[in-house]
C-alpha cells in the first residue's frame, strides 16, 4: 500500500506565473543579470510577479505551492482513505468567489430542469433516475467520493476528469453514428458544468464489438488508459448471467492508478451482488449499475401517440445512422435509448460535480487538500494491493487461475493480492501496449503498413506471419465504409500464421514490481523467479470447423524449451461458447533473457521496432532488463489460410 508522504521541502525556489498564462515558472532574475543583480532589481521583479499573481487570481484558479504545507493527498493513495477535507498550514487560498459560483449553480439547475422536461416532468424524471441507476454506497457517501475524484482532477496539472468505457457493440453504438453512443452523450451534458469549475472532461469509448470481458480485462490500461477516473463494461448481450468474469474485471480495475469508479451497464442480480458486497466492505467507494431502455418501458406505454410523448421519448424507434447501416438489429439500442443512458449517468455524476463546486466555494484550501503529483504509476512502481477474498470462483484446470482473481496471502486467507499483469494486443482502439512492441522477428512488416482492407494472399502468408483481419470483420467494415464509416474506430486486427509462415518470436519484458531478484545467486535468472503464468488469445471470430486449434496446432517454446502444457481456459475467456485463450505453462528450468541478448529466430531478420529497441532508440527498456523469449510456430499440417489460419490477438503475462 502506498503511504501518504509529506512533500519535500523546497530550497531557494518559488513559482511565479509571470509571462505565462498556463504554466508556473521558476522565479529568478533575467539571465542577463543573474549573479550580479541588485536588491532593487529583485524587488521590482518580485513586485511584477506578485501583482500578476493577484490579477490572475481574479481571473482563474492559481495555485502557488507553499514550502510549509503539511501532509498532502497524493494521487495514488487509495480513494477510500482520502477525507473530504483535511487541515494544513499556510495554504494558498483558491476558493471560488460568489461571482463564479452563481453561474455554475445556475447551469447545474438548468441541466436538472432540462432532464425533467425531456422525460415528462420532475416526478417522472426522478423515477427514471431512481430505476435506472443502482448505487451501492450510501447515496451521500458515494456522491462525496466521486466529488473527490473531480477535485483531484481540478487540482492536477492536466485538470482532466477521464471517463473510459469498455464493452461490446452496445457501447460502440452499432446502428448509430459512433458519436451518438451514450459515452459522448455524457460528455455533451457534463462538459460545461465541469469546465466552469476548471475541469476538462475526457471521454474514451474504447468498446470493441464482439470481444468478451476477458482478455479485455487484462488489458484495461492498454484500452482505457492509466489515468482513467471511471471505467465501465456492458453485458447487454453476452456472457450469460454469471459473475465470475465480472468480479475479475473489477479486481483488475481496482489495481489501476486512480482506482477508478466502476460502472456496469447491466441489471443481472449476480453481478450487482458483486458491486454491492465490494461497496459494503469498503473496497469500492462509488460503483453503479445502469439500466437501459427497459427503464422507460412502462412510460412509453402511457402514450398512444408519438406527439404526446416528452422530448426524450420521441422517435424512440429511429436509428441515428442511415437506414440499412450495419448493426441495426433489435438487440442494439437506437439513438434515443443511447440518449437516455447518457442522461441517466450524467445526472448521477452531476450530483458530484455540484458537490465539488460547493467544496471549492467553501474550502479556501481545497486545491492543496486534493492536490496531487499528477504522475502515472509506470514500470517499476507497480505493486500488489490488498483485495478481498473473491465471492466467485472459476472451474478451471489451467495453470493461470491467479491471473484472474489473484491469490490469498499465506498468513491471511481472507486477504488476497494480485501480481502485476502485462498485456500486449493487436486490437483497436489501443492507447498503449501494442502488439508490435514485443515482436522480435517473423512478421511480414509490410502487412502492418498496408491497408487492412486489402486481402492477404497465400504468397504473403508463406513468407511470414501477417497482420490481418478475419473475413467476417473485413466484410463488416466494408459495409460500414459504404455509409462513410459512421465514425467507428474498433477493429479486431491480429497476427495470422500457417505452417509455412515460420516462427514468430516475441520478447516479453518483465514489468512487475521493482525489487531485487539478485539474492538467488546462481538461480537469479531462472524464469520462475520473475514470471508466473502466460496466456495467449486468438481472435474471437466465426470460422469453419477446420480452423486452427490453438492448443493442438500451435507450438509454444519459452526460453528455447517447448511448453509441456497448453490448456484451453474454460470459463475465464469465452465468446458465444468459443474458448479463445490458452494457458501456456512455463517449462521448468528455463532462464530469462536480457534485452541486449535478444536475437531474431534463425534465418529471419529483426522487425523495425525490435531493431530500434536493441539500439536503445525506444527509450523504454534498459539493456540489462530481462524478459521471456517466446517462439510461436504453427505445426498443425492441416492448417491453411482458407480454412482458418492460426491467430494471436492478445499476449498476457503475470509477474511477481
Amino acid at each position: 500500500m502506498v503511504q501518504v508522504q509529506p512533500p519535500r521541502r523546497k530550497t531557494n525556489t518559488t513559482y511565479c506565473p509571470f509571462s505565462s498564462s498556463s504554466s508556473r515558472r521558476t522565479l529568478s532574475p533575467p539571465p542577463t543579470t543573474r549573479g550580479k543583480h541588485t536588491r532593487k532589481g529583485i524587488n521590482i521583479f518580485l513586485f511584477l510577479c506578485l501583482n500578476y499573481a493577484v490579477i490572475k487570481l481574479n481571473l482563474d484558479y492559481v495555485f502557488v505551492e507553499d514550502e510549509n504545507v503539511g501532509m498532502v493527498i497524493q494521487e495514488d493513495v487509495p480513494l477510500q482513505q482520502q477525507p473530504l477535507q483535511t487541515k494544513s498550514k499556510n495554504q494558498q487560498k483558491t476558493q471560488m468567489t460568489m461571482e463564479e459560483y452563481k453561474p455554475f449553480q445556475t447551469f447545474i439547475s438548468n441541466t436538472k430542469s432540462e432532464f425533467s422536461v425531456r422525460y415528462g416532468g420532475e416526478e417522472s424524471a426522478s423515477a427514471i433516475l431512481s430505476k435506472g441507476i443502482s448505487s451501492f454506497s450510501k447515496e451521500e457517501a458515494g456522491i462525496e467520493k466521486t466529488a473527490v475524484r473531480i477535485l483531484r482532477a481540478a487540482a492536477s496539472k492536466k485538470k482532466e476528469f477521464v471517463l473510459s468505457f469498455g464493452g461490446y457493440s452496445v457501447t460502440v453504438g452499432r446502428g448509430n453514428h459512433f458519436e451518438q453512443s451514450f459515452p459522448f452523450v455524457i460528455k455533451k451534458i457534463l462538459s460545461e458544468p465541469l469546465k466552469q469549475i476548471g475541469v476538462n472532461i475526457v471521454v474514451r469509448n474504447a468498446a470493441i464489438g464482439g470481444i468478451p470481458s476477458f482478455p479485455y480485462g487484462w488489458c484495461l490500461r492498454n484500452f482505457l488508459g492509466e489515468e482513467s477516473d471511471l471505467i465501465s463494461w456492458d453485458y447487454g448481450m453476452n456472457e450469460g448471467n454469471s459473475a465470475e468474469a465480472f468480479e475479475a474485471y473489477v479486481r483488475h480495475a481496482m489495481l489501476m492508478p486512480h482506482q477508478p469508479m466502476v460502472m456496469m451497464l447491466d441489471d443481472k442480480r449476480a453481478r450487482k451482488n458483486v458491486l454491492e458486497k465490494y461497496a459494503q466492505d469498503g473496497f469500492l467507494v462509488d460503483p453503479i449499475a445502469v439500466g437501459k431502455g427497459e427503464v422507460v418501458k412502462d412510460l412509453l406505454g402511457k402514450y398512444e401517440e408519438e406527439k404526446d410523448r416528452p422530448p426524450g421519448l420521441k422517435e424512440w424507434d429511429v436509428w441515428g445512422a442511415p437506414k440499412g447501416s450495419p448493426g441495426q438489429s433489435n438487440w442494439h439500442p437506437k439513438k434515443m435509448e443511447h440518449e437516455l443512458i447518457g442522461w441517466m449517468v450524467a445526472m448521477h455524476l452531476l450530483k458530484s460535480v455540484e458537490k465539488a463546486g460547493e467544496i471549492m466555494m467553501n474550502d479556501t484550501n481545497w486545491m492543496t487538500t486534493y492536490g496531487s503529483k499528477d504522475e502515472i504509476i509506470t514500470k517499476g512502481n507497480a505493486h500488489p494491493a490488498d483485495l478481498p477474498k473473491p465471492l466467485t470462483s472459476f472451474n478451471s484446470q489451467s495453470s493461470a487461475t491467479s491471473i484472474m482473481h489473484g491469490m490469498p496471502l499465506p498468513s491471511k486467507e481472507d486477504v488476497w493480492t494480485m501480481n502485476h499483469v502485462s498485456c500486449r494486443t493487436s486490437f483497436l482502439p489501443v492507447l498503449s501496449g501494442k502488439m508490435d512492441s514485443i515482436i522480435v522477428s517473423g512478421l511480414v512488416s509490410s502487412t502492418a503498413e498496408d491497408d487492412i482492407m486489402n486481402p492477404r494472399g497465400d504468397d504473403v502468408y508463406k513468407s511470414g506471419w501477417v497482420v490481418d483481419v478475419g473475413q467476417v470483420e473485413r466484410d463488416t467494415k466494408k459495409k460500414v465504409a459504404k455509409f462513410g464509416g459512421l465514425g467507428y474506430i474498433d477493429m479486431k486486427t491480429a497476427l495470422y500464421g500457417i505452417p509455412e509462415s515460420g516462427t514468430l518470436r516475441f520478447w516479453l519484458p518483465y514489468e512487475g514490481q521493482a525489487h531485487d531478484h539478485m539474492h538467488h545467486d546462481a538461480h537469479e535468472y531462472d524464469a520462475d523467479h520473475w514470471f508466473d503464468s502466460l496466456v495467449v488469445c486468438e481472435v474471437n471470430e466465426k470460422r469453419t470447423s477446420d480452423e486452427c486449434k490453438v492448443e493442438s496446432d500451435m507450438t509454444f517454446a519459452i526460453g528455447g524449451v517447448v511448453s509441456p502444457s497448453v490448456t484451453k481456459m474454460q470459463d475465464e475467456a469465452s465468446y458465444l461458447g468459443k474458448k479463445i485463450c490458452v494457458s501456456v505453462k512455463l517449462p521448468p528450468g528455463i532462464s530469462v533473457t536480457k534485452r541486449k541478448d535478444v536475437v531474431p529466430s534463425e534465418g529471419v531478420t529483426l522487425t523495425p521496432h525490435a531493431e530500434a529497441m536493441l539500439r536503445d532508440e525506444t527509450g523504454v527498456h534498459e539493456e540489462d532488463d530481462v524478459g521471456l523469449l517466446l517462439d510461436v510456430t504453427v505445426t498443425g499440417a492441416g492448417v491453411t489460410r482458407a480454412k482458418g489460419a492460426c491467430s494471436i490477438s492478445h499476449i498476457v503475462w503475470e509477474q511477481h
